[in-house]
């Protein structure tokens, strides 16, 4: 997505995601490409092969972490060593490598990788760069001009995500499974409701505008846009 990719400090990217990886070189001619995970020497096969690199390449190359939402702690109650412990509140820490926090507003974004993703990426020669995909919604929300009451659906193959601002803050970061265009528009009009944010601006990034979402939009939301 080019305006995540624009967020970025580094050419080289790596994103994680929870189906598979997508590897982008972010130079003058910009290439991506998205993998199904099938075996474990996957991504490490094709990030030498795209990225055309020898096994003493050591240039920089940000990993985006994208697999699962992060958990979010807020500022006065992180602690670095104790990361772990309300990771594992959500998922399996039995799985899970390394963690990573970024700030959002006055909370720490915490993400990670699981052990699979770890071991993939260690085969690599690159400098490893980490940030969080979470964190780059955020930074993008924040820099474009928007009203107090906001919603962001980002969607995916088979996957939505979901930044909820109220009141210019923070409220929701999350990620459902969706079947059809019906079940996207349940979770807006659900989120809208829960939140009560009746005149909330619903902001869709979707490639090339080939949102499963257009046909019915204008039947049941006011305020929208599209973003590519």
């Amino acid at each position: 997505m080019k305006q995540l990719i624009n967020l970025l400090s580094y050419d080289k990217s790596i994103w994680l995601y929870p189906n598979g990886f997508c590897l982008v070189d972010g130079g003058n001619s910009m290439r991506q490409q998205f993998f199904r995970y099938a075996d474990g020497d996957i991504l490490s096969v094709k990030a030498i092969e795209f990225f055309q690199a020898s096994s003493s390449d050591t240039s920089d190359v940000e990993i985006v972490i994208a697999n699962e939402p992060p958990v979010i702690i807020p500022k006065e109650l992180y602690h670095e060593d104790e990361a772990a412990k309300f990771v594992a509140l959500q998922y399996d820490a039995a799985k899970i490598t390394q963690f990573f926090a970024n700030d959002a507003e006055a909370y720490k974004l915490v993400c990670f990788l699981y052990q699979n993703e770890q071991n993939a990426l260690d085969r690599l020669p690159f400098t490893k760069h980490y940030t969080g995909y979470w964190t780059l919604l955020c930074q993008y929300s924040n820099r474009e001009k928007h009203p107090q009451n906001l919603i962001w659906v980002v969607e995916h193959e088979q996957y939505l995500d979901f930044i909820v601002e109220k009141k210019g803050k923070l409220v929701l970061l999350n990620r459902f499974d969706y079947v059809a265009a019906e079940d996207e528009l349940y979770y807006i009009m659900n989120i809208k409701q829960q939140y009560q944010l009746g005149d909330a601006e619903v902001r869709i990034l979707s490639e090339n505008h080939r949102s499963p979402l257009k046909p019915l939009v204008k039947k049941y939301l006011d305020n929208y846009s599209w973003i590519d």
